[in-house]
């Protein structure tokens, strides 16, 4: 049985995601341009690397350095995983580093499962539904998988967290003026606009403030649907002036936000 999905980020340096799941299929020698970051979900994957051929059950790493020769199976019944393909200038861009060393070894042990957690919320944001704010969700989930398996695992020296309140508050306005003109976001943008690469942003944003551009872009749409509730306006035109992609999303948000679905929003 086999259902793949492969998904192509044209937009965001090039980047790919394959999302694995087969029985039957293997793959022959072959290596990748850039740098393969991956994790079994499910089952286990068979590969011959680096001279010596290793098995990966659920919960392991698949970490692969550009042009490594290698192999691939399903080692079990069925093995599913998530993998995340990038060249080593898309990883530059993305982390904001000059330089890489690469992955020392092929599978090396999760630390509390953090890069598999992370790849997963990546598969889950490219399979949602389509929002207003969905190239900067991918964004920060790909900037997430990048940044655990460099940092970790891969030898990278991000720039530490820095206190940047003047780009932070910057950002912040133009958050509310994008959601009050009910445009789209997107962190590349946003970076670019106060002057810091994106992954430093991400970074110096969760230290001020413990929320990411897309947590502070949601609250502030989150905000403003409340808003036009107060005022009156149907859940559905409240949901699509904030922002949201239908009614449905709205009422999951803001019960996760509030407590409450609109209906339950009283004004006195």
């Amino acid at each position: 049985m086999q259902s793949n999905r492969y998904h192509h980020l044209e937009w965001l340096h090039g980047i790919d995601f394959f999302e694995a799941a087969f029985s039957t299929q293997t793959f022959t020698r072959h290596a990748h341009e850039g740098f393969a970051i991956g994790a079994i979900a499910e089952g286990a994957g068979g590969y011959h690397c680096r001279g010596e051929s290793m098995v990966l059950p659920a919960g392991s790493l698949s970490l692969m350095n550009p042009e490594e020769p290698h192999t691939g199976h399903a080692a079990a019944e069925r093995v599913r995983y998530n993998m995340l393909y990038a060249s080593e200038t898309a990883v530059r861009a993305v982390l904001g580093v000059r330089s890489l060393r690469g992955f020392a070894e092929v599978a090396p042990r999760d630390r509390g499962f953090r890069l598999s957690q992370a790849l997963a919320r990546l598969a889950a944001c490219l399979n949602s539904a389509p929002t207003a704010d969905h190239r900067l969700a991918v964004e920060e989930a790909v900037h997430a998988v990048l940044a655990e398996a460099f940092a970790h695992y891969g030898r990278a020296d991000l720039r530490r967290a820095g206190n940047e309140p003047a780009a932070i508050r910057a950002m912040l306005g133009l958050i509310a003026e994008g959601v009050a003109a009910g445009e789209p976001l997107n962190l590349t943008d946003m970076a670019a606009a106060v002057g810091l690469n994106p992954s430093y942003l991400i970074r110096s944003t969760v230290r001020a403030t413990g929320l990411t551009p897309h947590g502070h872009v949601l609250r502030a749409r989150l905000g403003h649907a409340r808003r036009l509730l107060l005022d009156g306006a149907p859940a559905v035109e409240a949901a699509i002036g904030a922002g949201f992609c239908d009614q449905a999303h709205l009422i999951r948000q803001f019960r996760r936000h509030y407590g409450v679905t609109p209906g339950a929003l009283i004004r006195h």
